[in-house]
């Protein structure tokens, strides 16, 4: 009895302890919060219980959207989310759309409707309807179609029968595997956000399940031109293909990816009431679309040049969508449909997340597209409207960037320009105000001897050894003078001849003076990124002064 009594003592004494606590943490807050940060730690993860050594940010986490905000899949929705990170935008809301790109959206979200079965309905459909292909031996590579790659096993078996059902125009079949209404739901985005070439299938489709949501029928539904599939194929081919052979002129794949941009802004018209709008076909054959198409249509011929292009859909106060592209160094955003305007731009070409943020979120499965942080081939390209390619011998020349130069004389103006899309012409707009578009003795500039043209540089302090004679030579001395001047804000030259000079204006226009010198100097400076104007200043004598004004950080 003595040991009871004193365990019932020991009890007591416990709730009475408890119970002070209770009440002492009631009076002083600060002692609750301070015995959570013991078991949990400050950020909920660190504590004792709350322990959590993964680096992945918590969808929780201050200033982020949660999972619910952005569209994360649910755990049963067929999504391999165990090898995933999601994109976590910082504040995950629109802010503000610039006036110039208001209602320029019109991606309509995958969607299905359905009719719930009966027990009884449920097996005398399973038993009636065939499978139709299951695309067992199809193959897709994750780093060209991403969406794929996401799914679990047995929705990557449904994306295979999607797939292979809709290259054979089956419309109804029932699914290869046990799966409910959401996984069917995230399958189907997944085919159609990773395929493009499916032009012909409608982004819509219906389906027949149980009262536990389990698929037993799949129905798509095709545009009208399905019926005339190889017709509507050539013509889709064919056009993609025009631009595809465009773009291979180009040695580089940025240079390929900015010619098939441009190309869809010179021959797309953005219309709301288009035909076909999430389709790849009304852009690229009907010249009509929402950004939808424009962003198929991108995708599709990226894809064809071999360069990994993402079909990316979020919002941009409506539903929108857009692209991601790996070059080089990472991965970048870039909005043809919001660059297609009056006039057009490159505001939205090769641009970060943080770029985007305020304007474009991601959602659902787009969420885990790698993020979007690239910096070398970001703000490459001159502010202004990309040229008009049916009339390139009249466009004139400009800056290759926004900047202003540090070195500019009103004798010379930026001609060389590094856009591809705008021919490169080095003869002054207007020669007669220039001191050196006329020899010394007044007549016109010609053909330089070998004594006027040491007359015509001494008259600048330059002599004919100063001068750089080859590519290589002019690649050398760019990266020397370009790590000589280090971040900030920089003016150099060079002096060749004016043959030399024809062929680096050839090199800037295609962009290969990256490779050449650019990309080697900044990784050397240690920087990510350089605004650059080039000037060219005739000196005579068959010389030129290359003026190149840089800023490096």
């Amino acid at each position: 009895m003595g040991f009871i009594k004193k365990l019932g003592y020991g009890l007591l004494a416990i709730v009475a302890a408890v119970a002070l606590f209770v009440l002492l943490c009631a009076m002083n807050p600060n002692l609750t919060k301070g015995l959570s940060e013991i078991l949990y730690g400050k950020d909920g993860n660190s504590g004792l219980i709350g322990s959590n050594t993964s680096e992945e940010v918590s969808a929780g986490s201050p200033g982020l959207s949660t999972p619910a905000e952005i569209g994360l899949p649910a755990a049963d929705s067929g999504i391999d989310a165990s090898s995933l990170v999601p994109y976590m935008p910082y504040n995950g809301t629109i802010t503000t759309i610039p006036e110039n790109v208001l209602g320029r959206n019109g991606y309509t979200p995958v969607t299905g409707t359905g009719e719930v079965l009966s027990e009884a309905q449920a097996k005398e459909t399973e038993e009636s309807i065939d499978k139709g292909s299951d695309g067992s031996n199809l193959e897709f590579d994750p780093e060209i179609y991403p969406y794929y790659a996401m799914l679990d096993s047995t929705c990557q078996a449904l994306y295979k029968q999607i797939y292979a059902n809709a290259c054979d125009l089956v419309s109804s079949f029932a699914p290869c595997k046990i799966v409910n209404t959401d996984q069917v739901q995230y399958t189907f985005e997944a085919v159609f956000a990773d395929h493009p070439e499916l032009f012909y299938v409608q982004t819509a489709y219906t389906e027949k399940y149980t009262s536990d949501k389990k698929v037993v029928e799949i129905d798509m539904a095709y545009y009208t031109i399905a019926n005339d599939l190889e017709n509507a194929r050539n013509s889709f081919d064919s056009a993609a293909t025009a631009i595809e052979e465009g773009a291979r002129q180009f040695p580089d794949d940025y240079s390929k990816e900015k010619y098939v941009h441009d190309t869809l802004i010179q021959t797309v018209v953005y219309d709301a009431s288009a035909p076909m709008d999430q389709s790849a076909y009304s852009a690229l054959v009907n010249g009509r679309s929402v950004c939808a198409g424009y962003a198929r249509a991108y995708q599709y011929v990226m894809q064809k040049l071999g360069i990994p292009t993402y079909y990316c859909a979020g919002t941009s106060g409506e539903d929108h969508a857009w692209n991601i592209v790996k070059l080089g160094d990472g991965y970048y955003n870039v909005d043809v449909t919001w660059d297609d305007t009056d006039p057009s731009s490159y505001d939205y070409f090769n641009k970060t997340d943080g770029d985007y943020a305020g304007t474009h979120v991601r959602k659902s499965l787009s969420v885990y597209l790698p993020a979007c942080n690239g910096t070398q081939y970001r703000n490459l390209e001159s502010s202004a409207p990309v040229s008009d390619l049916e009339d390139e011998s009249s466009s004139p020349s400009q800056p290759v960037s926004d900047a202003e130069p540090n070195h500019y004389d009103p004798y010379f103006d930026p001609y060389i320009n590094n856009d591809p899309q705008k021919p490169l012409d080095y003869e002054s707009e207007h020669p007669e105000s220039s001191p050196t578009a006329t020899n010394t003795s007044g007549n016109s500039n010609t053909t330089a001897s070998p004594s006027n043209a040491a007359a015509q540089l001494a008259v600048y302090g330059l002599k004919e050894s100063d001068a750089v004679t080859t590519l290589q030579d002019y690649y050398n001395d760019c990266k020397v003078q370009l790590v000589s001047c280090g971040m900030g804000d920089h003016c150099f030259y060079n002096i060749v001849p004016e043959s030399l000079f024809k062929t680096i204006e050839s090199e800037y226009g295609k962009q290969n003076y990256l490779g050449g010198y650019m990309n080697s100097a900044l990784k050397t400076i240690g920087a990510s990124n350089c605004n650059i104007v080039i000037q060219a200043e005739r000196l005579g004598g068959g010389y030129y002064r290359i003026w190149h004004n840089v800023y490096v950080w």
